[in-house]
């Protein structure tokens, strides 16, 4: 047997003879490893699900708010700025060649549905015939928004999918009579599952009817919450989000100087915000678990060097037998290397099967990849390296005749 492998089993005979030391020793690394491995794997997967959000949002859609500060996502009340008006969308529309479609919107929260003896509160829309398709929404059920519909200031109502299962819960909606507010509104259609956006709206919890209904009677107000626009060119989104500010700046006789009173969202806003958002929290976790990790580390240094003075017998004998200082020192830290490791693959198990736990619960998204395990085997096989040094050193240092001597003592 080669010195080699006879240190790795001597390294193996010592970590099993006193398996409780072991397990202290690997508890604590694990620990920090599965608090990290978890984090990333939630991390990752919370990055995906936030990049599907984004999609959801339009790559190839401007959106203009009423209200000059920045407002990446929608805000959670009704601001009330008569600042924007259908007359800025039609300028938007026939001055600026790089727009494809425009539609206008207006919306109002706690608004009354009721159908027969079921009722919700819930946010109504004000749109046009282009903003289901700026939008990139469609129907599950029933028609959108027509022409005559826009003409005749008609009251029909578009359900969310998430309003329609609560006000009919049999199905049925297309063609019912509900009461929006205090009229009578025909279900024209039921809009696809949408779920939540990235600013954490339910997109299923609203309705939607034509600008011209909700302008002149259901709101009663010309004022307009957004102006949704279609890009012809996503390449060009950055050119035609200035041209959009310029002509609105004119048209709202903004000086040099003043701030707008508007703001222009781009799609590449929302995702920045967001991610930003996500990597912080994921950065902050990740330094609480590099913690816990260094402080496992430290938790074996502390029990080897306890282990040092307990074993001092063994070293003298293995010593006096031809063992040389480096073979001491390399089997003590080869031991703080494989309880790291070690622990080091308990924690990423344990912190991937908890990730996976939460995601299968709902209450966290999961992506599980190569990369926790790598992370996690190179973090653990660092900290075991560095703080096995010092108790390796120390045994090394052990003198063999004052440690035997001391045994026939």
């Amino acid at each position: 047997m080669s010195r080699s492998s006879r240190i790795a089993h001597d390294v193996v005979a010592s970590l099993i003879a006193d398996r409780t030391r072991s397990f202290l020793m690997m508890s604590g690394v694990a620990v920090g490893v599965a608090v990290l491995s978890a984090v990333i794997v939630i991390g990752q997967g919370t990055r995906e699900q936030i990049l599907g959000l984004v999609k959801k949002h339009a790559l190839d859609m401007l959106m203009v708010r009423a209200g000059g500060e920045v407002q990446v996502f929608a805000p959670r009340a009704d601001r009330g700025l008569n600042v924007l008006f259908e007359a800025d969308a039609r300028a938007i529309q026939s001055s600026l060649p790089g727009v494809r479609l425009v539609s206008v919107v207006q919306n109002q929260r706690g608004i009354n549905v009721v159908a027969g003896d079921r009722s919700v509160v819930t946010r109504a829309f004000g749109v046009e015939m282009d903003w289901l398709e700026i939008r990139h929404r469609g129907m599950a059920e029933g028609e959108f928004i027509s022409e005559s519909d826009m003409a005749g200031m008609s009251r029909v109502v578009m359900l969310g999918a998430g309003i329609a299962r609560r006000l009919f819960p049999s199905g049925g909606a297309i063609g019912s009579t509900v009461r929006v507010g205090n009229d009578p509104y025909t279900v024209k259609g039921v809009l696809i599952e949408m779920g939540s956006g990235a600013g954490g709206d339910d997109w299923d919890d609203r309705i939607v009817v034509p600008f011209t209904t909700s302008s002149r009677r259901l709101f009663n107000r010309p004022s307009l919450e957004q102006i949704v626009i279609r890009v012809a060119d996503a390449r060009r989104m950055h050119q035609t989000a200035d041209r959009v500010r310029e002509l609105l700046r004119v048209r709202h006789n903004v000086s040099p100087g003043e701030p707008d009173d508007f703001f222009v969202r781009e799609p590449e806003d929302v995702e920045g915000v967001a991610l930003e958002t996500s990597s912080t929290l994921r950065a902050m976790l990740i330094a609480v678990a590099l913690v816990a990790i260094v402080a496992g580390g430290i938790v074996i240094m502390n029990l080897m060097l306890l282990a040092i003075s307990q074993r001092a017998h063994e070293i003298g004998v293995r010593r006096a037998v031809g063992a040389r200082c480096a073979d001491i020192t390399r089997q003590f830290l080869l031991e703080s290397l494989f309880v790291s490791v070690a622990g080091g693959v308990l924690g990423v198990v344990t912190g991937v099967a908890a990730a996976a736990g939460l995601a299968s619960a709902g209450m966290a998204a999961a992506r599980i990849t190569w990369m926790p395990f790598v992370i996690a085997l190179l973090a653990c096989a660092a900290i075991g390296l560095l703080f096995g040094i010092h108790p390796a050193r120390q045994a090394a240092l052990v003198d063999p005749a004052a440690t035997l001597r001391q045994r026939k003592l």
